[in-house]
């Protein structure tokens, strides 16, 4: 556990320090709430453009990947399909840590 401190106006704080923890527990819900639906939607952006490697090639990401046509076109496609596969990944292991903070 870590212990988070926010800095506020006098004023928030009077209000907020009558308050109970489970506003806290409710505010972190509607944050990592709000916070997946973003990243859902990046994902699937990302999974879009994805298909299109996959179309473009015919394959899926690790059959392309062990055999990169020796072409400037499949080695930069290569590079951006691998960053959005990466990105896509890190992507859902974030909502996977946000869903915990929903319980």
């Amino acid at each position: 556990m870590i212990e988070v401190t926010v800095k506020v106006p006098k004023d928030v704080k009077d209000i907020i320090s009558s308050t109970s923890e489970t506003l806290y527990v409710e505010a972190l819900n509607q944050v990592s709430f709000k916070r997946i639906a973003y990243l859902q939607k990046q994902i699937e952006e990302f999974k879009e453009k994805i298909k299109c490697y996959e179309n473009k090639y015919q394959k899926d990401y690790e059959d392309f990947s062990s055999n990169v046509p020796d072409t400037l076109e499949g080695h930069d496609d290569w590079i951006d399909w691998t960053y959005l596969v990466k990105v896509t990944n890190e992507l859902s292991q974030k909502i996977d840590r946000l869903r915990l903070l929903k319980g």
